[in-house]
């Protein structure tokens, strides 16, 4: 598996304060009975390079501003990239951009993502491909094959595991609680594929096996984290002022220090592939006045690589024999799906 970088882009959304709702409109979905109805307006959007821990970014848009129209530039990308991206980013044509070489080019840049159900997908010669007739019956059994999409009929590899019932448990369960927040009622054809993971790319297999097509899918996750890093334990969203003009002042503010904060793990521990963003965003936050007065003060160098040296030196996740962390399957553990009471735990930031 061989790439020179790696691109995983998802967007997160941030509330404003109310008097600043109508320069930052909402998106849509605000049906009646909705848990949110005023969804969430200020967005942050990414593209993270999970080589090297580059972050292209953060651009903000209004609540309105879709995924798939993404500022960021599908020509920026480098030769021999890949972009993983989740469906909110689904567009066939923004793929057949990425597949494209770029002008002079020789190597070709990728794409992977999970299948938006409702697409069709179809044989070189036209005829469709009915997925239900040929999905894998058994736990783990697989099933790959060539296929076209949409008008620019785009070749791509398909990828097909069944999942274990609890994984299709959880993800229907996710899935009703989304259409839940957006006020509409999921299809049947949405909760019937839950029990499948079915992965679209145009990585050939001589590149990338089908279990690094699946550990390579889980990578996407790396940026939700990353967010979830951002929001939980950088605060975003918190404020102790009841000025909308602060409140703006501070959601500008910590957006700024995150930015920094990852600038200083992308320094301090982005080699190990084993790091805890975790562990070392705690090393910056106890730090984080040691900066400041070395900023006023002098003595800046020093104190930065203090703090790059602490990360260095034990900033790493446990390594897990029951739910093996991503690290793991990406330095060779080969994939496999955990079982429902691992499942509980995923949403422990590690």
């Amino acid at each position: 598996m061989r790439c020179y970088a790696s691109s995983v882009q998802c967007l997160s959304k941030i509330v404003p304060p109310s008097p600043y709702r109508s320069s930052w409109p909402r998106s849509g979905g605000d049906a009646e009975g909705a848990r949110e109805p005023a969804v969430l307006v200020l967005s942050s959007l990414p593209g993270f390079d999970v080589l090297n821990g580059k972050l292209e970014g953060p651009l903000i848009t209004d609540g309105r501003h879709s995924d798939k129209r993404s500022p960021l530039s599908v020509e920026e990308l480098p030769e021999g990239s890949l972009v993983i991206a989740d469906l909110g980013f689904w567009s066939v044509a923004r793929f057949s951009q990425i597949a494209r070489p770029g002008q002079g080019g020789k190597r070709r840049r990728y794409f992977l993502s999970r299948w938006q159900p409702g697409t069709k997908l179809r044989r070189r010669n036209g005829a469709e491909i009915v997925l239900r007739g040929i999905l894998p019956k058994q736990v783990g059994e697989r099933i790959e094959f060539g296929a076209v999409l949409g008008e620019q009929r785009l070749p791509v590899r398909v990828c097909i595991e069944r999942v274990p019932r609890e994984v299709g448990d959880q993800r229907r369960e996710d899935i009703r609680e989304r259409a839940q927040d957006h006020g509409h009622k999921p299809s049947e054809e949405v909760l019937y594929l839950a029990d499948w993971t079915i992965v679209i790319t145009n990585l050939p297999r001589r590149l990338v096996s089908f279990d690094e097509v699946l550990i390579l899918l889980r990578l996407r996750w790396q940026i939700e984290r990353l967010f979830r890093l951002w929001k939980e334990h950088g605060h975003l969203e918190d404020s102790r002022s009841k000025k909308p003009w602060r409140i703006l002042t501070e959601i500008y503010a910590k957006l700024a220090a995150m930015v920094i904060q990852q600038w200083l793990l992308h320094e301090g521990c982005w080699q190990d592939p084993h790091r805890s963003l975790f562990k070392a965003a705690q090393v910056v936050r106890r730090e984080a006045n040691l900066i400041m007065r070395a900023l006023y003060k002098g003595g800046l160098e020093e104190v930065l690589s203090d703090i790059l040296s602490y990360m260095r030196s034990g900033c790493q996740m446990e390594t897990r024999r029951q739910r093996p962390n991503t690290s793991q399957f990406l330095m060779g553990e080969p994939h496999r799906w955990p079982v429902r009471k691992e499942l509980a735990a995923r949403s422990v930031l590690t």
